[in-house]
């Protein structure tokens, strides 16, 4: 019997739920099973092992954030035109993945090595942002500038966070006339867009 590629998505999309609630250790095939609506002797012909579905899981889902950051790396935008588009891969990368920044913190904090063998084939170096800020200081291209680091570390803050705390924020906003699903997430992406204006005023 060959192994049907419609089958095999279905098993990874219901692997990326279970690993996203419950990380590696937690996550049981029969959950994936019964997610991806099989049976776990199927789901044992397609992925021999727990650990080895979940680095399909873990490698596609890394790939996929980091290839939100090669606009980063584009030189013939200007660096705020890159850091507008970053935000916009972003907020479409964390609707997907809404619990991708929870799930590398936790799988890091288990196991760090496997995270830094899979990041270092991973990251293009022309794509890191505090390096391509230094770059754009050095060259004149921002006329104030800013700590780099505490910028990258807002602003993905700003891009992730809302997404983390989706599940509250659903509630909050319900309270006060705003839908998450609606326009609010909009209204938000945008926020961090003034924030990269104001740094580069």
């Amino acid at each position: 019997m060959g192994k049907d590629s419609t089958t095999e998505e279905k098993i990874l999309e219901a692997a990326k739920d279970v690993f996203m609630k419950y990380g590696l250790y937690g996550a049981r095939m029969q959950d994936i099973a019964d997610t991806a609506g099989i049976n776990k002797a199927l789901l044992h012909y397609y992925f021999r092992s727990k650990e080895k579905l979940f680095d399909a899981v873990f490698d596609g889902a890394l790939a996929n954030y980091f290839s939100q950051m090669r606009v980063i790396g584009d030189t013939s935008l200007p660096i705020k035109e890159r850091l507008m588009q970053y935000v916009d891969n972003m907020f479409a990368f964390f609707t997907e993945y809404p619990q991708m920044s929870m799930f590398i913190i936790k799988e890091i904090s288990i196991n760090p090595e496997m995270f830094h063998e899979k990041v270092k084939h991973l990251k293009n170096q022309r794509s890191l942002l505090i390096p391509t800020l230094e770059e754009a200081f050095a060259k004149g291209e921002i006329n104030t500038p800013f700590d780099p680091v505490l910028f990258m570390v807002n602003l993905h803050s700003m891009c992730a966070y809302p997404f983390l705390a989706s599940p509250l924020y659903k509630v909050m906003l319900k309270k006060h006339g705003y839908d998450w699903d609606g326009g609010a997430k909009d209204q938000i992406k945008q926020s961090v867009k003034d924030f990269i204006s104001f740094k580069f005023q």
